[in-house]
C-alpha cells in the first residue's frame, strides 16, 4: 500500500498500488487488516482493522490483544526527553523510595523478569516489560523500570543517531491475539537486545560505551520503582510457581532477593505483591572432587551436587583469560548452544553462573572419557565399533542441525564417552547459530587443521556439511588412526585437503570406505548429508542397525569403558589431570564469596545472560545471539 497525505482539508487517504482505487481513512480501515500512514509532519502511523487505535480489544485476564504493540501516540522525536508512561497514573504507596544514585555509577541491566499489561488514556491496552536493573552504588541497589515496545524503539533510534553501535531490534507485531510462545519469546528477545546493546563497543573498535549516553541511563533509572496502574502482570502468570520450579534443585546458599511492587528495596514485579525468589544454584552447591582436564582457559573439575548426591564436570573458565585471547564469543556461543540443545549424544548443561573472576558449566559427567583416549591405546577400532560410534555422532549431528547449529570442530578429543560407553559430543566454541544450508550460512576459517574441509580452507562459505565432512574424517581415523592426508607440515596438509587422493589401507571394508568417500565429497553440495542426516542413516555401512533402538539407547555399546571401576575413580583420564591437586576451582577468595547471582556485585557486562539452571529453564530461551568464529565476518 502507499500512502499519501492530503494537505488542504488535512485529511489521510490510501490508494491501492494494485488496483488505484483511493479510500479515506475511515474506509481504509474497514476494507484492510494493515495500513501504515506516512505524515509529511511527522512519524505517526495507525492500524487498521479498528480504528487509529489498532483494534484494543477489551482486555479481560488473557494475554494482550491487538493493542499491545500499538504505537506510543506522543512519540513524535526519537530524542523526546521522558520516558514517563504518560497519560497513566504511576503506581507506589507511602513506603516507596526513590532512586538515589551517584553521578557516573555504572548501570547493569540484568533481566526482563516479567510482562504486564496497562491502558492509556484512551482505555486502549499495550504491554509493559518489566526491565530488571542494578547498581552497585545506588539505593535501593537493584530496581525496576517500566517501558513499553516504542520506547526500546526510540532508544534505539537515539543511540543510532549519534553513531552507536547498535543491534537490530527484534520486529513488532502489530495485530492479531498474541499467544503464550509470542509472550514469552519477545520477552527474549527484548531482553537478549538490551544485553547485546550495553556489549556492542566491546566488539567493535572504537565503539562507544552506551553507559555515555544521557538517554541510555535515563532509559534504565526514569520512573525507578514505580509501575503505571493499573499494571496486570500477564507473563509469568504466578512468579511463585516459577521461582519454586527455578529453585526446586536450588541447594545450598542463602542469597535471596525479595522484589516488590514498585516499593521498597529491590525494585518490584508491578502488582504490590512482595515474592521472595529460591536462591540459585552457585559453587557452594558442589563439592570438589578431582581434577579430569585441563585447557589453557581453565581445568574441568568433577564435582558433586550437595543436594543430590549426582557427579557432574564442573568447566571452569578464567574470564581474563578468555577477554584476553579474544575468546568471548566462543564462550557466549557455548553457552547459548548447550543451553538450547537437549540430545542423548550431546553433553548437557545443567547449570552456568559465575563469579568476579571466573564462568562455570556445570555439565554432565562422562566418565568414560575421551574417545581420543581409547584410540590412542587401542591404536584403531575394529568396524563394529566405528560404525557405533559414527551412528550415534551422525544422530547428534542431524539434531543439531535441525535446531540451525553447526558444530565445526568434531574430532576424536571433542568426543566423550559416558559410563555406559555412548557418545557425548562436547565443546561447542566454535558452533554457529541461525545456519540451515548444507553450504551457505558461515563464512569463517576456523577448527582444527587436520579436519578443515576445502569449503572452510578457501573461505568460500560453508554450512552444515562441513560437519559431515568432519564425520568422514573421524570415521577414517577410527579405522586406521590417523585421519587422511595427515602431515605435520600446515602447508602440505592443506594442499592435500584440497586435492591430494583418498586411499585406504586393505583392511578398510568396501562399505566403509564407500561411506567415507561419499562423506570426503570436496563439493559441499555433492556430499553425503548435504540433503540431512537421513542421507547418512541409509548408507548400506548401517543396513544392520536399527535407528530409532539407536537413539532410544537401548542398543548395547561395544566397549564398557568403566568396566570393572568405580565411575567417581575413572581411569579414563590422562593422569597429569587426575593426580593435580583439587584445591578451590575459585582459589583466593574469601569463604561465601562465590554466592553472585547474574548482575550483582562481580558480575561483568561482558558474559552477561551467562547464568542458566536446567531446572528454570521455563519461560523460553534467553539468548544472547552471537556466533563464534577465528577471524572474519560471521
Amino acid at each position: 500500500m502507499k500512502a499519501v497525505e492530503e494537505e488542504e482539508e488535512e485529511e489521510f487517504f490510501v490508494t491501492n498500488a494494485d488496483t488505484g482505487e483511493v479510500l479515506n481513512l475511515s474506509e481504509a480501515t474497514k476494507t484492510l487488516s494493515v495500513l501504515t500512514l506516512s505524515s509529511a509532519f511527522g512519524g505517526a502511523e495507525a492500524k487498521g482493522g479498528g480504528g487509529e487505535g489498532g483494534g484494543g480489544v477489551d482486555y479481560k485476564g488473557g494475554l494482550v490483544q491487538e493493542g499491545e504493540e500499538e504505537e506510543d501516540p506522543y512519540y513524535y522525536d526519537a530524542k523526546e526527553q521522558s520516558l514517563t508512561l504518560r497519560g497513566l497514573h504511576q503506581g507506589g504507596d507511602e513506603s516507596y523510595i526513590p532512586l538515589s544514585l551517584p553521578e557516573g555509577g555504572r548501570l547493569t541491566f540484568a533481566r526482563i523478569s516479567a510482562v504486564g499489561t496497562a491502558r492509556d488514556s484512551d482505555d486502549k491496552a499495550f504491554s509493559v516489560y518489566y526491565v530488571d536493573v542494578r547498581c552497585n552504588v545506588a539505593s535501593p541497589s537493584s530496581w525496576f523500570v517500566y517501558r513499553r515496545y516504542s520506547q526500546f524503539r526510540r532508544l534505539s533510534d537515539v543511540l543510532r543517531s549519534e553513531g552507536y553501535y547498535v543491534p537490530v531490534l527484534p520486529p513488532k507485531k502489530m495485530l492479531g491475539t498474541f499467544s503464550p510462545e509470542f509472550v514469552r519469546q519477545r520477552r527474549a528477545d527484548l531482553e537478549a537486545w538490551l544485553a547485546n546493546l550495553a556489549e556492542q563497543h566491546t566488539l567493535y573498535a572504537g565503539g562507544k560505551d552506551p553507559q555515555t549516553h544521557a538517554y541510555y541511563r535515563q532509559f534504565l533509572t526514569e520512573g525507578a520503582n514505580r509501575p503505571p496502574q493499573p499494571l496486570v502482570r500477564v507473563y509469568p502468570v504466578n512468579i511463585d510457581q516459577q521461582a519454586a520450579a527455578e529453585g526446586k534443585d536450588g541447594g545450598g546458599g542463602d542469597d535471596r532477593r525479595t522484589s516488590s511492587g514498585g516499593s521498597g528495596e529491590g525494585g518490584g514485579n508491578g502488582d504490590g505483591v512482595t515474592h521472595t525468589k529460591a536462591p540459585k544454584v552457585n559453587l557452594d552447591d558442589f563439592e570438589l572432587v578431582r581434577v579430569i582436564g585441563k585447557g589453557s582457559f581453565g581445568k574441568v573439575t568433577l564435582v558433586r551436587k550437595k543436594s543430590d548426591q549426582n557427579l557432574y564436570a564442573m568447566k571452569v573458565l578464567h574470564k581474563q583469560n578468555i577477554i584476553k585471547r579474544k575468546q568471548v564469543e566462543h564462550t557466549r556461543t557455548e553457552r547459548s548452544v548447550l543451553g538450547r540443545l537437549n540430545h542423548p549424544f550431546i553433553v548437557k548443561l545443567h547449570y552456568a553462573f559465575q563469579t568476579e573472576f571466573k564462568l562455570y558449566f556445570v555439565l554432565d559427567y562422562a566418565a568414560g572419557g575421551e574417545l581420543f583416549f581409547h584410540l590412542s591405546r587401542m591404536k584403531k577400532f575394529p568396524e563394529h565399533m566405528a560404525r557405533f560410534y559414527s551412528a550415534e555422532i551422525a544422530l547428534a549431528l542431524d539434531a543439531m542441525h535441525k535446531a540451525g547449529v553447526v558444530y565445526r570442530d568434531l574430532k576424536p578429543e571433542n568426543i566423550l564417552l559416558d559410563g555406559e560407553g555412548h557418545i557425548k559430543l562436547a565443546d561447542f566454541g566454535l558452533a554457529k547459530e541461525g545456519v540451515h544450508d548444507a553450504a551457505e550460512g558461515a563464512h569463517s576459517l576456523c577448527g582444527t587443521p587436520e579436519y578443515l574441509s576445502p569449503e572452510v580452507l578457501d573461505r568460500q562459505g560453508h554450512g552444515t556439511a562441513v560437519d559431515w565432512w568432519n564425520l568422514g574424517m573421524v570415521l577414517y581415523e577410527m579405522l586406521t588412526g590417523l585421519p587422511p592426508w595427515y602431515t605435520t607440515d600446515r602447508d602440505k596438509l592443506f594442499e592435500r585437503l584440497r586435492s591430494a587422493p583418498l586411499k585406504f589401507p586393505f583392511y578398510v571394508s568396501r562399505p566403509a570406505a564407500s561411506l567415507i568417500q561419499a562423506l570426503l565429497n570436496r563439493d559441499p553440495l555433492q556430499r553425503l548429508g548435504a540433503n540431512g542426516g537421513v542421507e547418512v542413516q541409509a548408507h548400506y555401512f548401517f543396513s544392520t542397525l536399527d535407528w530409532d533402538a539407536l537413539l532410544r539407547r537401548e542398543l548395547a555399546p561395544p566397549f564398557n569403558p568403566c568396566k570393572n571401576q568405580d565411575v567417581q575413580e575413572s581411569e579414563n583420564f590422562e593422569k597429569e589431570f587426575t593426580t593435580m591437586a583439587v584445591l578451590s576451582v575459585d582459589e583466593g577468595k574469601a569463604a561465601g564469596s562465590t554466592q553472585v547471582v547474574e548482575g550483582d556485585r562481580g558480575t561483568s557486562e561482558t558474559f552477561l545472560n551467562f547464568t542458566f539452571e536446567e531446572e528454570s529453564f521455563l519461560d523460553g530461551l534467553r539468548e544472547d545471539r552471537f556466533s563464534a568464529s577465528s577471524s572474519g565476518k560471521k
